[in-house]
């Protein structure tokens, strides 16, 4: 091998070596990048900041780790059910207009605010898995072949969704 070509093969290797360190220290040195405020574990520290972006004061890690199940008290958090999620989220609606009532009957699992109406929390809850082994939202052919993690998401879905089942729940057509 010539000295000039042996020179280029080492210098495209040691810069392989770097950039390899450079992703691997940016995907999984932060602490931040790795929190998800969604995902919480009986091994949580529930001091962390983030969790304070929400909760007035540091939570009490309940036994269960999802609130599916569980009607949010909304006193206990800093804005009303719709500001907290978009703080994060945005304020863009993609899946359901909110901060309108109702003019029929909702189910008990799926909670108004004080006023009588809906919020985020009406069809999603706050803490849980965001992964599922079975679809929640509905799907297509093409969800199979291009967007397969979406197969896999839970949505954080208070019902299952995946036959329009949440839909359905309240609005009948």
């Amino acid at each position: 091998m010539h000295k000039s070509s042996h020179t280029h093969f080492y210098k495209l290797r040691l810069m392989t070596i770097v950039m390899g360190m450079l992703i691997f220290i940016l995907n999984n040195n932060s602490l931040a990048a790795d929190f998800n405020p969604h995902t919480i574990s009986k091994n949580l520290d529930t001091s962390h900041p983030a969790c304070l972006q929400c909760h007035k004061k540091t939570p009490d890690l309940l036994t269960g780790v999802s609130s599916q199940h569980t009607i949010p008290d909304m006193n206990n958090f800093i804005h009303d059910e719709t500001r907290m999620c978009t703080d994060c989220h945005g304020d863009n609606n993609a899946g359901h207009i909110v901060g309108v009532s109702p003019e029929y009957s909702v189910p008990a699992d799926l909670p108004l605010n004080h006023n009588n109406q809906v919020t985020c929390l009406t069809c999603h809850y706050t803490h849980g898995e965001l992964s599922t082994d079975k679809p929640m939202a509905s799907s297509s052919l093409l969800d199979l072949f291009f967007n397969r993690e979406r197969l896999y998401k839970s949505y954080i879905l208070r019902r299952n969704n995946a036959d329009g089942d949440l839909c359905l729940a309240c609005h009948t057509y």
